[in-house]
């Protein structure tokens, strides 16, 4: 019993020509082109400058190459389930299939050569026969119609589907092209191969030919023809598949293909934090550094420069991308894609003489400028760090953070940032607070109550960290109040620091002032040591995830909760029983440094669902798929200039479920929802409350 491909090369070198070592030649020698024309590739598509440009980038904050074989296997692991991808299921189902269907082609080719080129001419050895070449002939054949529908399917797409999000280049075209005509010729050369030998009456094979079920189904198209017509045309098919599929390896050096390689490599070297890290900056840099932030390409990390590489332009990053999705110039794909390019620009200007790159001083440069033309201004500025783009990127690309360090360059060093953080910045400075109320107001909210300072009390399980929307906006103090509340009716042992407590720093941190944003940690550090503080409720979760993952570069570790993990415990422990029952849909909005920052999911939801009466109803774009308030990254203290409202688009959404009320978790994200039902004129029929409030309603 034959296999496929040594039949068809059988059949090939007995009628097409008189010598099999030429036919031999010929094909090696163009597989050996081929190999060379990718290198040429290489070189002229740009790679290997770039990867000369690529260790200009300074070391990286984490070990990218720590317990090798660990990150070797998750990668592996990763590649083969396709887990990401998968999380959106149609393109993740097309390119589960494209993956899986040409791994096993290339297997069954392997196996062919192996046994046609190497076992069988030099041992007299065929392996391929038998139950296993059924099996091999079945496997091969199901692999490479999966991959068929999976091209035609992504053709319908860009075609006919093509969401806006979806960049159409000529490469994309031709790569779906090239794919589509590598796996119909190559299921016409078996289709032929079929009709010619055991398709004809009285031949061994007859009884298995459904073991080779798609092409049998293409051999129906050549139902009528002669052995002869189809040894002939099988001839030319052969050629033609050949030249088509190492034209396929050629491309590969030319074009986005070349992911294959570089995506693996990248998921290999990814964090081991669940969040996109900034890079971070000690303090001893602000006493020695000439320059903060990025400017210059070769500023960031040789990481951040891998990550270009890395990025085949699947858009998903767009697809989620608040901003984008609300009329803004910023689209993540095109950041990578554009700084990729900016490599090979800023290649030509500091390439010396041997080949070498260099570093090149700002007065000698005369190139393309990093910011401005390769990434403009309000690009990097209309991010809101959401993390959206990162927890959809399939290739682990950390996108957001590059756009920060861009940041850093224009408040640190030009003191070029949106005319509205100029009075957020001076009452952080000042006053350590955005809105620059006084300090010595911060805990008037919690008089009412008699909530405990620590600088009476001196010693609590829990510092209660309140946050400056919680201390200082009225509405915020509301959630405040009902968080303090149930603590109480609950019998926690709690303090607030009052008028001792500091702003966080996030939204200087992510507004790009890192000076500021250090000081204002070192403050809080230093208080929360003289109350040997290690247990903190926080009710923001932008000071909950600075508290907990950033506050130790400066030495405060932590043991951070947000309200809701203290509430839903509390809950659980039967210290808290809502009582009272709540009439009404609510539909729960999360915050993005709850769901995709620190993995909190649960905690909001079961709190709700505790409340008697209340029927919870889910937005489309929830969990770790949450859509963005729009007031992260600073953009709390910005106006919305271009395109439309985040916080608008949001809560329209939220509306549309018929929610009575809109729970949420953030001060922000209660401010900017309030302020948008306000814009729809819904402001009357929907009410915008915290968890906390459902809660300490259903509690009383």
């Amino acid at each position: 019993m034959n296999t496929g491909n040594t039949i068809t090369r059988e059949i090939y070198w007995n009628v097409a020509v008189e010598s099999f070592p030429v036919t031999q030649i010929v094909m090696y020698g163009l597989v050996f082109i081929a190999m060379g024309l990718f290198v040429h590739g290489l070189v002229k598509g740009g790679f290997l400058t770039r990867f000369k440009m690529w260790r200009l980038g300074i070391a990286t904050d984490d070990d990218r190459l720590s317990d090798k074989a660990g990150r070797a296997v998750k990668a592996l692991v990763e590649i083969l389930t396709h887990k990401k991808i998968l999380e959106r299921p149609v393109m993740g189902a097309i390119h589960f299939c494209l993956f899986w269907g040409f791994l096993t082609l290339v297997a069954a080719t392997t196996l062919v050569f192996i046994q046609a080129d190497v076992t069988s001419p030099l041992l007299g050895v065929t392996f391929l026969k038998g139950n296993f070449y059924l099996f091999f002939s079945m496997a091969a054949d199901i692999g490479g119609g999966l991959a068929l529908l999976a091209v035609m399917a992504a053709l319908v797409r860009r075609y006919f589907l093509r969401p806006a999000w979806l960049d159409n280049r000529i490469q994309d075209t031709t790569i779906l092209w090239l794919l589509l005509l590598i796996l119909a010729s190559g299921f016409c050369v078996e289709a032929l191969r079929m009709q010619a030998t055991e398709l004809q009456a009285g031949n061994p094979m007859g009884p298995y030919v459904w073991f080779s079920p798609v092409g049998r189904l293409f051999a129906f198209l050549f139902a009528g023809s002669s052995v002869k017509a189809a040894e002939t045309f099988h001839r030319f098919i052969w050629w033609t598949h050949l030249a088509f599929s190492l034209s396929f390896i050629v491309y590969i050096a030319y074009s986005k293909l070349l992911h294959m390689f570089m995506t693996p490599v990248n998921i290999f070297l990814r964090s081991d934090s669940q969040q996109a890290p900034l890079k971070i900056m000690s303090p001893e840099i602000f006493e020695n550094a000439e320059t903060f932030g990025v400017h210059n390409i070769e500023e960031y990390t040789w990481k951040d420069l891998f990550d270009t590489e890395a990025c085949m332009r699947c858009g998903r990053c767009v697809e989620v991308c608040p901003a984008y999705n609300t009329d803004k110039p910023l689209r993540p794909r095109d950041v990578i894609q554009n700084m990729r390019n900016h490599l090979e620009e800023k290649s030509k200007f500091v390439m010396g003489e041997d080949g070498k790159a260099k570093i090149v001083p700002d007065e000698e440069y005369k190139g393309p400028a990093l910011i401005g033309e390769c990434v403009d201004k309000d690009t990097a500025w209309a991010c809101t760090t959401c993390m959206a783009c990162v927890e959809a990127c399939p290739a682990y690309i950390h996108q957001f953070p590059k756009l920060i360090d861009l940041r850093r360059y224009l408040v640190m060093m030009e003191s070029d940032f949106p005319e509205e953080m100029n009075e957020a910045f001076k009452g952080m400075e000042n006053n350590s607070n955005p809105w620059s109320l006084g300090a010595e107001t911060r805990g008037d909210w919690a008089k009412p109550l008699n909530v405990p300072l620590m600088a009476e009390k001196q010693d609590a399980e829990y510092l209660y960290y309140v946050g400056c929307a919680g201390s200082f906006d009225d509405r915020n103090q509301k959630v405040s109040t009902a968080v303090a509340s149930l603590l109480q009716k609950a019998g926690v042992d709690f303090a607030i620091l009052g008028a001792e407590e500091g702003c966080c720093g996030d939204s200087a941190r992510r507004a790009g002032n890192e000076y500021l944003a250090q000081m204002l940690i070192q403050q809080n550090i230093e208080t929360f040591g003289r109350y040997k503080v290690k247990k903190i409720i926080a009710s923001c979760p932008h000071g909950y995830n600075i508290l907990k993952n950033e506050y130790a570069q400066l030495g405060g570790e932590y043991e951070v909760y947000h309200h809701t993990e203290i509430l839903a415990k509390l809950l659980d422990e039967g210290k808290l029983k809502p009582n009272k029952e709540l009439q009404g849909k609510i539909t729960l909005h999360e915050s993005c440094y709850l769901t995709r920052y620190n993995s909190i999911l649960e905690p909001p939801r079961k709190i709700i669902n505790a409340v008697p009466g209340a029927q919870l109803s889910e937005l489309d774009r929830n969990r770790k798929n949450s859509f963005c308030c729009g007031a992260g990254g600073g953009r709390m203290w910005m106006e919305e200039k271009l395109g439309t409202a985040i916080n608008v688009n949001r809560t329209q959404e939220a509306v549309d479920t018929g929610a009575d009320t809109i729970a949420s978790c953030c001060p922000y994200c209660l401010t900017m929802l309030t302020d948008g039902t306000k814009s729809l004129n819904k402001d009357e029929d929907v009410k915008v409350k915290d968890v906390a409030e459902i809660l300490n309603e259903a509690c009383e």
